[in-house]
């Protein structure tokens, strides 16, 4: 079985995404800058880090946000992920291909996933109430947490509304570009 694990970026200042999110801006105001690790300042070491997160991945669990502001603008209604992805959803949404919606809860898309990836890793991605669940609700083997050299200043906070239990990760790995610094860290005592 593999593990399941978050890949997220952020701010300096903990936003994973700016605000006023909306389908022709699904990364929020500024939130694009984020990602210049995977596009316009991509270098040798963000490239390995963005291959390295599908290398072992069978499955992709995201939000149901995330989803609707993207699939009919930047992923031009179809599936950017090279493998099967849930969509946790409280409303009946119509998937394009390569999408299933889950309405029943993150347990079953924690299972689904697990079926459908079998041996290999389960993804989970934006946004941050969805990220948040899975940190919150200790579903996670390992968090990889990308920073950005930036500040949004308002946005949305993936350590926002406290945990009580995880209060210590251990870094396994850190790599530093000049776009970003990615870290790959498990909750102390995982």
């Amino acid at each position: 079985m593999g593990k399941i694990f978050l890949s997220i970026t952020m701010s300096l200042d903990g936003y994973s995404s700016g605000r006023e999110i909306t389908q022709k801006n699904p990364m929020g105001l500024s939130g694009q800058l984020l990602h210049q690790w995977l596009f316009d300042k991509k270098q040798k070491g963000d490239e390995e880090v963005a291959l390295e997160t599908f290398q072992n991945t069978g499955a992709v669990i995201l939000g149901s946000r995330t989803y609707l502001t993207a699939i009919h603008g930047v992923w031009e209604n179809q599936s950017p992920f090279p493998v099967p992805a849930l969509v946790l959803s409280s409303k009946k949404i119509e998937p394009v291909a390569g999408f299933t919606i889950v309405n029943e809860g993150i347990l079953r898309a924690v299972s689904q996933a697990k079926s459908i990836a079998k041996e290999k890793d389960v993804l989970v991605m934006g946004g941050v109430n969805t990220a948040q669940q899975f940190l919150y609700g200790d579903f996670l083997d390992e968090i990889h947490l990308h920073i950005a050299p930036i500040l949004l200043g308002s946005g949305s906070r993936l350590f926002e509304n406290g945990n009580k239990q995880i209060t210590e990760f251990k870094k396994i790995k850190v790599i530093e570009t000049p776009a970003a610094t990615h870290m790959v860290l498990k909750a102390a005592g995982k």
